[in-house]
């Protein structure tokens, strides 16, 4: 793929941008457990570890940050003899470059500039095991002369909260705290107003962690306050300290702070000079550790290891599932980005963001969904994960909504789903693992006591059921899995079909569960309320050629045939597909109005038409403007779904038209009107109503990441997880006449050749496993540490 901007490089795994001026930042996302630095293409971006929201290191300003890609990470240089300056990364000084070239790699950014004869190169990471980022820099002299060079590393900081930053600066820089000791930059705040909404208090602390920065080589100078080293009337593109060649040695003692190291070198023709700068945090009482740090990462060598490993790491991430088919957008997704994305929304949910504000907020819903984009290649990680949402349920089986990590403070909103995603957290952990003493082990519940995780997903179940309406359907109540429905319930009359097809899946798989499991009577008493659940949502929900989305409070439907605006929604046909609540000809009615009235050039939307007026009855979805966020987008989460639901009914050719009409590769080969990264998913593309209409907004942060992902394996490839073991049961275009996928699974290698001679979308005729045939396309168990070659032939059963 290649555009206007930039292509990915010969492997795939870097994609290198090669002009600076993208339409919207374009980032990278580069983090081990604890740290995450966002970069964009000109070394923009900030820093947090643990959350954004109470341990920001480098200042951001939402908005302004996607139009102007400033404050971030710089290296300002300066020619000692002329007075001319520049900036290595480009931005923020943005003179012209002889040459300039940016690669996102896997855990890395690096960035190549040259002008007047002087190359620049800047290597951003994160280690995989330290609490830091480090920015690694080479200046070759390639002129005919020596030359006398000056270099400022600078960052601006936040230092603890970061909202009060955003709302009051003024006031808050006066609890500042950034000195220098020995060449090294030491940065904390007095004043930490770590809120916990559970309590409605704000402690008197202060911050509990200490920022610093130094350098490879010893600075001959530095500055920490703001004012100094800009000087007033000044910004980041002229900064006074680099056009006067001096920093002034300033600190930010109750004063608005940087962070900023310089250096001076000589370099003969040809020479290549090497150094590099540490940015990172430990615990308040680590501060004599610092030095100690700065020593250890100090030579060229601990750099170079410190890159290896993060090479190393990923190189042994990517193979962990791989897939090769006919088409190579769809090879370069699913192996290396797409996988990419899904590992870091696992980690960083939804808080690590340039389009939002700073949060530290983990969503329950969002939780469960991220965790499916990791689950076959780190069961440790999806292990843990998991048992947070388990953890995080009242004993009468409600949940939280989400809460803050740092003080484990909640919100309880009464979403109708939430209790529902942690039913498909236990199930999704179960099929992977098959580790069925899984359900035996005790959890505490959010309030009070313990039970076992089988508790926990029957008490989840209940408590769905419990809250139905005359009707038999589910009360909507605060919201469903659309936020943006925040009026519809409020008065617990309202209707969801979307949560009634939940509760309706969740049904059907936990009494597949217990089927496996030989618990009869659990089994047969879930079949029966899925049964009832099924059969009142097709009773009143049916609309004549598809199923509404909602009443009202009042009765009014949404979703329905009968609404001039939002008179189709797509989720209330996926998940009658993906439930089982809606089959055979219904099943594919349904999906074919999705079709007809919802497909877009740029794949299907969430519903059509946009509301163009404000409706007090059903909630913020309505107040968006027609054609942004969820009314009436291309919404690229439910997209993953559609193609799902397609593969469901065995029309290959359509759900792989999905896919690539919404994937990034697609879209991203159009930049000037999407925009964004053409190597991440976005939130949304911009609706058919809106004037922008084509253009992506918010990226890196969706629940897309890990479900297209899965849609990708599991649905399209056909191979995926279930109780009983692996199927192998792929949905193609007919035009692939053969796929292979390579996955672990429960202590076992799988590598699944398909073979599809006669150009079907659908259906196994034949299995076999390391030679010997098989009675159907449920795989063999194994658990035996060792490679199983499986092949498949597509036909009729």
């Amino acid at each position: 793929m290649k555009n206007a901007y930039g292509h990915f490089s010969e492997d795939g795994r870097e994609f290198i941008i090669t002009r600076p001026d993208t339409p919207v930042p374009w980032i990278n996302q580069i983090s081990n457990d604890a740290y995450c630095a966002l970069v964009s293409q000109t070394g923009g971006g900030y820093s947090f570890i643990y959350g954004s929201g109470f341990d920001r290191i480098l200042r951001a300003f939402p908005g302004e940050q996607v139009l102007s890609d400033r404050p971030g990470r710089y290296l300002y240089l300066r020619d000692e003899e002329t007075g001319e300056y520049w900036s290595a990364n480009w931005q923020p000084v943005c003179r012209k470059m002889e040459a300039w070239e940016c690669r996102h790699g896997l855990g890395y950014t690096r960035i190549r500039s040259r002008r007047g004869g002087i190359e620049s190169e800047a290597l951003f990471l994160v280690p995989l095991r330290r609490n830091l980022e480090l920015w690694g820099f080479r200046l070759t002299n390639q002129s005919d002369r020596p030359r006398r060079l000056r270099s400022f590393a600078f960052a601006e900081l936040v230092l603890g909260s970061y909202e009060p930053d955003l709302i009051e600066r003024s006031f808050h820089v006066l609890f500042n705290d950034v000195t220098v000791d020995e060449g090294i930059i030491y940065a904390t705040k007095r004043y930490w107003p770590l809120v916990s909404f559970r309590r409605g208090e704000s402690p008197n602390l202060e911050w509990n962690k200490i920022a610093f920065m130094a350098a490879s080589l010893p600075p001959d100078g530095f500055d920490c306050a703001r004012e100094e080293f800009i000087g007033a009337y000044h910004d980041w593109r002229d900064p006074e300290a680099v056009a006067a060649g001096r920093c002034r040695g300033s600190l930010a003692v109750g004063r608005d702070a940087v962070a900023v190291l310089s250096h001076r070198f000589e370099l003969q023709p040809g020479e290549t000079t090497r150094f590099h700068i540490l940015l990172g945090v430990v615990d308040r009482q680590q501060r004599h550790q610092i030095p100690r740090i700065a020593a250890t990462l100090g030579a060229d060598a601990a750099f170079d290891s410190e890159l290896e490993q993060v090479r190393e790491y990923w190189a042994d991430y990517l193979p962990r599932l791989q897939v090769r088919t006919p088409d190579a957008d769809f090879d370069l997704s699913v192996n290396v980005w797409n996988k990419y994305q899904a590992w870091t929304t696992a980690h960083w949910a939804r808080m690590a963001s340039y389009y939002i504000g700073g949060s530290s907020i983990i969503g329950y819903r969002d939780l469960t969904q991220d965790i499916l984009g990791i689950l076959p290649n780190d069961l440790a990680m999806s292990r843990q994960r998991t048992l947070w949402i388990i953890e995080r349920q009242f004993r009468e089986g409600s949940t939280v909504h989400n809460w803050e990590p740092l003080t484990n403070t909640p919100a309880v909103t009464g979403h109708s789903d939430d209790p529902l995603w942690l039913t498909m957290a236990i199930l999704n952990y179960l099929k992977e693992t098959g580790s069925f003493e899984f359900l035996e082990e005790k959890v505490g519940f959010f309030d009070t006591g313990q039970g076992t995780v089988r508790d926990h997903l029957l008490r989840g179940l209940g408590y769905s059921l419990s809250r139905r309406s005359p009707r038999g359907l589910s009360l909507m109540l605060s919201a469903d899995w659309n936020d943006g429905l925040n009026f519809v319930g409020l008065r617990g009359r309202g209707e969801s079909v979307m949560t009634s097809h939940f509760a309706c899946w969740m049904l059907r798989e936990s009494a597949d569960l217990f089927d496996v499991l030989g618990d009869t009577a659990t089994r047969d008493r879930l079949r029966r309320e899925y049964g009832r659940l099924r059969d009142a949502i097709n009773a009143v929900a049916w609309d004549g050629q598809w199923y509404w989305r909602a009443t009202t409070d009042d009765g009014a439907l949404l979703g329905s045939a009968a609404n001039e605006e939002g008179r189709i929604y797509l989720n209330a046909q996926t998940w009658a597909v993906l439930s089982g609540v809606a089959e055979g000809e219904r099943a594919r009615q349904c999906m074919d109005a999705v079709h007809a009235r919802l497909d877009t050039d740029y794949g299907p939307a969430l519903f059509l038409p946009a509301y163009s007026r404000p409706d007090p009855a059903i909630g913020i979805i309505t107040r968006f403007a027609p054609g942004t966020k969820e009314n009436g987008t291309i919404f690229n989460h439910p997209v993953c779904w559609a193609v799902i639901a397609e593969c469901v009914l065995g029309r290959g050719d359509r759900a792989f038209d999905y896919w690539r009409r919404t994937s990034f590769l697609t879209r991203g080969r159009d930049p000037d009107l999407y925009k964004v990264e053409p190597y991440v998913y976005a939130e949304y593309i911009y609706g058919p109503d809106h004037p922008q209409f084509g253009r992506g907004e918010f990226t890196w942060t969706t629940g897309t990441a890990a479900w297209m992902w899965r849609a990708c394996t599991d649905w399209i490839c056909g191979v995926r997880p279930t109780f009983r073991g692996l199927v192998v049961d792929p949905c193609v275009p007919p035009g692939w006449k053969g796929h292979t996928l390579r996955r672990a699974f429960r202590g076992a290698e799988y590598e699944v050749t398909v073979e599809n001679p006669d150009g079907v979308q659908k259906g196994v005729a034949r299995v076999t496993a390391d030679g010997e045939e098989l009675e159907s396309n449920l795989l063999p168990d194994f658990r035996d540490g060792g490679l199983h070659r499986i092949r498949a032939v597509m036909g009729a059963p």
